[in-house]
């Protein structure tokens, strides 16, 4: 019988290469853990629906090849959540003028993407992401894996071959799970894509940011569904303020190191996240949350 989600934000910190270099990062996953359920469900998912009522268009996206894929997903949804006590009962019942992706998305805490395996690359083809983390949805609707990441810096030299031969060979027997994390001062479970360069608050300060600045991590997972062979991709949101990240000495040092060992493009591209990093650096410093001689050996 699933429970309730244990996962933190802070659980899933852990150290990046040095040098840095972009990595897939996958992890086998237990699928008692593919979709997670937490106390905050209900006000999740009202929050969730409010912002498809208001943002369709620049959430939900799919097209007529993603139905088989969707009624897939839906079975495996219906499945997963049901071993829950207080959710045996869950229904998914499409309404008229939903598409199937979004009929989904509004019973799970997780923004949903699937992608089928199309000449020119693996292509998104449906996706219902409402709670994006300073990304451009509608950008990607219809893209492949190349031209969704152009963005970010170095993914043509360290990831555009291995994410497409992982893709090629994930196996539906075999899911994977990884995390992506951000810094923000932004609590919201929607972060819009114009904050991402804003410049940092200036009052938050090294006296404050323990409270005011929040550790976001995506947990993201890959299945290969069976039956239509498409890959779904999850993304759930894991918030924790820093406050509450430093009740963990371990996960705050391994955080701080490998956020202040960022190159300068990867700076420029997760310029907030950068900016928070060095005021939380020397407020860990300051209140001897973690040592100089800690961050070196992390």
């Amino acid at each position: 019988m699933l429970k309730h989600s244990s996962i933190s934000a802070a659980d899933l910190i852990s150290p990046d290469p040095h040098p840095f270099k972009w990595r897939m990062g996958v992890k086998p996953l237990n699928l008692e853990q593919w979709l997670l359920v937490d106390q905050e469900r209900d006000t999740d998912l009202e929050e969730i629906g409010q912002l498809i009522d208001a943002h369709r268009d620049e959430i939900i996206y799919c097209e007529p090849s993603a139905y088989e894929g969707c009624d897939e997903l839906s079975i495996e949804v219906l499945q997963h959540l049901q071993q829950i006590d207080h959710l045996k009962t869950l229904k998914i019942d499409q309404q008229e003028g939903q598409a199937p992706i979004e009929t989904i998305r509004r019973v799970v805490q997780e923004d949903l993407c699937l992608l089928e395996r199309r000449p020119e690359g693996w292509t998104m083809t449906a996706c219902a992401v409402a709670i994006p983390t300073q990304w451009d949805v509608p950008s990607k609707y219809g893209k492949t894996l190349d031209v969704i990441h152009e963005p970010v810096p170095r993914y043509d030299t360290d990831l555009s071959q291995p994410m497409g031969t992982f893709f090629d060979r994930l196996r539906p027997e075999a899911p994977v799970w990884r995390a992506n994390r951000t810094l923000t001062d932004d609590p919201n479970l929607r972060l819009a894509p114009q904050r991402r360069h804003h410049p940092m608050r200036d009052d938050i300060t090294i006296n404050n940011v323990a409270d005011r600045v929040w550790l976001r991590v995506e947990y993201q997972t890959l299945r290969r569904l069976p039956q239509s062979d498409v890959i779904i991709f999850t993304i759930r949101i894991l918030r924790q303020n820093i406050a509450s990240v430093a009740d963990h000495p371990e996960k705050l040092t391994q955080l701080v190191s490998s956020l202040t060992k960022m190159p300068n493009d990867i700076r420029d591209y997760k310029d907030s996240t950068w900016g928070h990093a060095q005021l939380i650096r020397q407020w860990a410093l300051s209140t001897g949350r973690v040592t100089k001689e800690e961050l070196n050996e992390s």
